[in-house]
């Protein structure tokens, strides 16, 4: 799969991902039923961490500015707002171009944490998957045990 389109896969699982959260918080907060945004927020959760490991792996790889990469990060916490990001770097070009480091005898070695971080990722992409599950899954596990990020209801009682 190419950087192009795991970052549009990425993008499109964090914006309906959003769209599921925002139902299940409609669904909360009119009083139909709470018992949604547990699960959508979870579902949530895990396509916002994968966007965000998807979107830096990227930033590796295409060797994007650091305004540009921030920015990749940045529109992970607005809603809806990956999918138009990916279109837009799409047609600028960021996204253009394989892999680096999928060939060793044409490519150069890895240069600090970062590229060697991709190499592994690009030379070995099922021990990546497996190693990239687990970090997701652990994030994610001690994020439910934190808690929402803010308590909406504290926030309207205020």
């Amino acid at each position: 799969m190419t950087p192009q389109k795991l970052h549009r896969t990425a993008a499109i699982l964090e914006t309906i991902t959003w769209a599921l959260l925002l139902l299940g918080m409609t669904l909360k907060y009119s009083g139909t039923t709470d018992s949604v945004v547990p699960i959508t927020g979870s579902i949530h959760g895990f396509g916002f961490l994968c966007f965000v490991v998807m979107t830096t792996l990227i930033w590796v790889n295409n060797r994007w500015t650091p305004n540009l990469g921030l920015t990749g990060l940045l529109v992970s916490v607005i809603p809806f707002a990956a999918w138009p990001f990916a279109r837009w770097a799409e047609k600028q070009g960021h996204l253009e171009g394989g892999w680096r480091f999928r060939n060793t005898e044409t490519e150069t070695h890895p240069e600090g944490i970062f590229d060697w971080v991709l190499y592994q990722t690009v030379r070995y992409p099922a021990r990546s998957i497996v190693v990239v599950l687990v970090v997701v899954t652990t994030i994610f596990s001690l994020l439910l045990l934190l808690g929402p990020p803010v308590s909406v209801e504290d926030i309207i009682n205020e």
